[in-house]
């Protein structure tokens, strides 16, 4: 059996959070290398997680650490791809160790990963590949050439497998090894969370929706999930062992199948779950039925993607929904009582100016409680990816070799901006929507009167602290 460490690769405070983010950031625990972990300590192999983001540890110490192991996992975004290829150069200097890499640039971009020195790239999901994978590095009794699923070099030409299937009994997984990560450390953005630690969990795989700034090469379009009891389970997990008191779902799209959703919503009242909990959803799946159900069982914040307020680009990026749509989701889900956070963005590939303002102002008419407003970042694997490499506006397609891109809501710098506005432009028009958000009586009224606790003025303070430090910031 191997010595395996797994590793979020680490980035300081200051890298981590721009334009003041810090305030009001989460710190999300790697629900993906625990799960990896899960399957390969079911083999019997020895495994640990370094959360270089988590942990605060630093770069040296990490490679350090990798000194003593056998085999080197690391999770690898597009985002922090410049770290992961840094790290990888400085682990491979060291010692011997093989290593593996997987994720969604990963999976975009393998080439990029081999070219830094990492021994193996896994395509796709990643539990069933690795368990393969590590078996056949310790024992050589498996050609590597014929597990599915792989890119490695060979004499110097890369080679890719044939890809696996995408795993469609996710039940049969087992639960993430939560216990190899520092669960202490973990925390919910207070724009989302009113309570912590607040805990996540992801139950589904795949997202119907075919959104060209998304990546759907890991997960695919399918729904997978998990059945209710396994759901419920893992939701008195958190609540039982890691004390949560709240729990927050991840998944692409929580409510896109209704049968769970009913079913998970009438074994929590049923066993009186008593934490409240918040979802992701599209504005295309859900309706009153559900809405009602899930506030009965509940769920106290939902977070909706709206994206723009302009009809043309919500065409133009495959939303597939409409501003009629949207306002009537909205209106629902307002009156119902749950509280809403608006997914914006701004700056998508042909955008101009006029459509960016038209979704600042549909975003105040909608009125959420939470307005989150990030600029388009094309990451390799998305149709944007491709359209922006092909169109005018300011787009490098290595950004990420050399920028580090940790801050989606608050960048300093954009790293795709429409031919339309230039990229100092649409850093001015993000801080207005921000600015003419917040800085309106009616908001800043609401938020004071809804007060109720020492935690929840402390929320309010960060949160104006963060948008001061945003719009002041040159």
């Amino acid at each position: 059996m191997a010595e395996i460490l797994l590793i979020n690769p680490p980035l300081t405070s200051k890298e981590l959070y721009r334009r003041g983010a810090k305030a009001t950031a989460s710190i999300i625990p790697p629900l993906g290398l625990a799960s990896i972990a899960a399957v390969l300590e079911e083999e019997g192999h020895s495994v640990e997680i370094i959360d270089g983001i988590a942990q605060n540890i630093s770069f040296s110490d990490v490679v350090k650490n990798a000194e003593c192991f056998e085999i080197v996992g690391i999770t690898v975004l597009s985002a922090f791809f410049k770290r992961c290829a840094e790290l990888i150069r400085a682990i491979k200097k060291v010692c011997k160790v093989q290593i593996i890499v997987g994720g969604a640039h990963a999976t975009a971009l393998p080439e990029s990963l081999l070219e830094v020195g990492a021994d193996y790239v896994v395509l796709g999901e990643g539990e069933l590949t690795i368990k393969e994978l590590v078996n056949a590095i310790l024992t050589s009794s498996h050609p590597i050439e014929n597990i599915q699923g792989i890119s490695f070099k060979n004499g110097g030409k890369v080679i890719k497998t044939k890809r696996r299937p995408m795993i469609e009994n996710i039940n049969s997984l087992p639960l993430p090894a939560r216990h190899l990560l520092p669960m202490h450390k973990y925390k919910t953005s207070e724009a989302r969370a009113n309570r912590n630690p607040s805990h996540s969990m992801i139950v589904s795989r795949g997202c119907p929706g075919a959104c060209s700034f998304c990546c759907k090469i890991l997960f695919g379009k399918k729904i997978r999930c998990r059945s209710p009891e396994n759901i419920v389970e893992e939701m008195f997990l958190l609540k039982d062992k890691y004390n949560a008191k709240e729990i927050a779902f991840l998944d692409d799209t929580f409510t896109a199948d209704f049968d769970i959703v009913s079913s998970v919503c009438k074994l929590l009242i049923n066993n009186k779950f008593d934490i409240p909990w918040s979802c992701e959803a599209r504005i295309d799946t859900v309706d009153r039925e559900m809405l009602q159900m899930m506030k009965r069982a509940g769920c106290d914040f939902i977070a909706y993607g709206v994206e723009s307020g302009s009809n043309e680009v919500l065409k133009s990026i495959n939303k597939k929904i409409t501003k009629k749509e949207i306002e009537r989701t909205i209106r629902i889900t307002q009156e119902i009582g749950i509280p809403i956070r608006g997914y914006f963005m701004l700056g998508f590939v042909g955008e101009t100016e006029r459509q960016m303002m038209d979704t600042i102002n549909f975003a105040i008419k909608l009125n959420v409680d939470v307005a989150s407003f990030s600029l388009l970042i094309p990451f390799p694997g998305t149709v944007d990816y491709i359209r922006a490499s092909k169109e005018e506006g300011y787009f490098d397609p290595e950004f990420y070799k050399k920028v580090l891109v940790p801050e989606f809501n608050f960048p300093d710098y954009p790293i795709y901006s429409p031919k339309t506005v230039s990229p100092e432009r649409l850093l001015t028009i993000h801080k207005k929507a921000y600015r003419k958000y917040y800085y309106r009586p009616k908001i800043i009224l609401k938020e004071i009167t809804n007060i109720r606790d020492f935690e929840g003025l402390k929320r309010i303070v960060k949160g104006g602290i963060t948008l001061l430090k945003n719009y002041r910031k040159n």
